[in-house]
């Protein structure tokens, strides 16, 4: 299997490569000029550039190379919109959410209060969506997600304005309860059914009783189709809550994510049944 070179792990590693030739090897060499973000976009680019043109993906790598020169020059450059792309359809949903996030926190003073972040959000989030259309690298899908989320957790703590210190609280209970919400979808999808916010919301505020919490979300599907379509289907759906969740506040950091396919069914069935109630992802909230 090819290397994975994302900005998921930028600085883990570095990669020479000679005599780069393309729009890389223009690229490279140029002085980046304008603000401290575009300065910051243009050398993350050039790091995506350089591993697309390790692995042989000389078209990807001079779309990378192009958006560096772009930056380069001082001039905007805008994160690619998933709509414009082959995306999968079970995934354009989450894709689409994520990238109105990014949109939103670029319009805001985040590009000169959380540089760095932010331009590793956005070039991770450009990873995410070229691997995604071509969607045969689950690994590389992976690692630009979890980097694209890693990273706008760090915009938004960067971004969070210190308050007056308020009365102080009530006292909590010594030891809460480990606590689930289930979450049903659509069939063969991603989509979850109508109230399913206000139970992600609930769950997302119930992490504050906990001093050191642990949130687990886990995929299920029903016994329809084939194990191996429902195992990758209910890593979808964790994915799709997960996504869902760190939107109204769920820090990234506290998550452990699961995929259990067809097995441990929340209502026994014999094979191939459709049942809606085994269409579903669970979020629990323990203590560590």
């Amino acid at each position: 299997m090819k290397n994975v070179i994302t900005l998921a792990v930028l600085g883990a590693a570095s990669m020479a490569l000679a005599a780069c030739g393309g729009k890389l090897g223009e690229a490279e060499h140029l002085d980046a000029t304008g603000s401290a973000f575009n300065k910051a976009l243009y050398a993350d680019y050039i790091t995506l550039s350089k591993g697309e043109y390790g692995e042989g993906d000389y078209t990807d790598s001079d779309r990378f190379a192009e958006k560096a020169m772009v930056a380069a020059s001082g001039a905007a450059v805008a994160p690619y919109d998933p709509r414009n792309w082959s995306i999968p359809k079970d995934r354009q949903s989450v894709m689409n959410g994520a990238h109105g996030r990014l949109l939103q926190a670029l319009s805001t003073t985040a590009p000169q209060k959380a540089t760095a972040q932010l331009a590793r959000a956005q070039t991770s989030f450009d990873c995410w969506v070229q691997e995604q259309e071509e969607n045969f690298q689950p690994d590389h899908i992976a690692a630009c997600r979890d980097a694209f989320i890693a990273a706008m957790a760090e915009v938004d703590k960067a971004m969070m304005v210190a308050k007056p210190a308020a009365p102080a609280p009530a006292p909590k209970p010594a030891m809460a309860e480990a606590k689930s919400w289930e979450i049903l979808f659509q069939f063969d999808s991603t989509k979850m059914l109508p109230g399913s916010d206000s139970k992600i919301k609930e769950a997302v505020g119930y992490v504050s009783n906990f001093k050191r919490p642990r949130v687990t979300i886990a995929g299920y599907t029903d016994t329809s189709g084939s194990a191996a379509y429902n195992k990758e289907l209910s890593t979808r759906r964790s994915e799709a809550l997960a996504v869902m969740a760190m939107d109204m506040g769920l820090d990234p950091k506290n998550v452990i994510m699961r995929s259990y396919g067809e097995d441990r069914l929340g209502v026994p069935t014999a094979d191939g049944v459709k049942n809606q109630k085994n269409r579903r992802a669970v979020i629990t909230i323990e203590s560590k």
